[in-house]
């Protein structure tokens, strides 16, 4: 018995501790696959940052339809108003703050030419619409 562990103390302790150094070793400096190459723009980031803009381009829809009805217009101009308003400041901020961040993915009025050009546009848009509603 005493022969067995003195074997094991001798031989297969340095060679065990060689063979889990070697794994360590090559999980560390191994080359990886390829990675999923990084989106040019961060979508769900782009809608998060998008949505109190948004939010506020509401805002400003229901104050012109509030000023409208004020001034004694009826409810279907005070809506139109609103309507308007809604629309003009929605564009205002969308050609600001997130049109320029598109345009790096696809140049505006552009079409997608190819099916990969074509995904990562969808993928943009998802991820936008993500952001927009707050998910992870």
């Amino acid at each position: 018995m005493q022969k067995i562990g003195s074997m094991f103390r001798d031989f297969l302790t340095p060679v065990i501790v060689l063979l889990m150094g070697g794994v360590i070793a090559y999980d560390h400096f191994a080359a990886r696959g390829p990675s999923a190459p990084t989106p040019l723009v961060d979508g769900r980031a782009l809608g998060r940052s998008f949505a109190p803009a948004a939010a506020s381009a509401l805002g400003d829809g229901w104050k012109a339809a509030a000023d409208a009805l004020e001034k004694g217009k009826s409810v279907g101009e005070s809506q139109s108003a609103l309507q308007d308003a809604w629309k003009d400041a929605r564009i205002r901020a969308f050609s600001a703050r997130v049109a320029p961040e598109f345009s790096r993915v696809l140049t505006e009025g552009a079409e997608p030419t190819d099916p990969v050009k074509r995904a990562e546009v969808v993928k943009l848009w998802r991820d936008f619409a993500s952001g927009l509603k707050g998910e992870k």
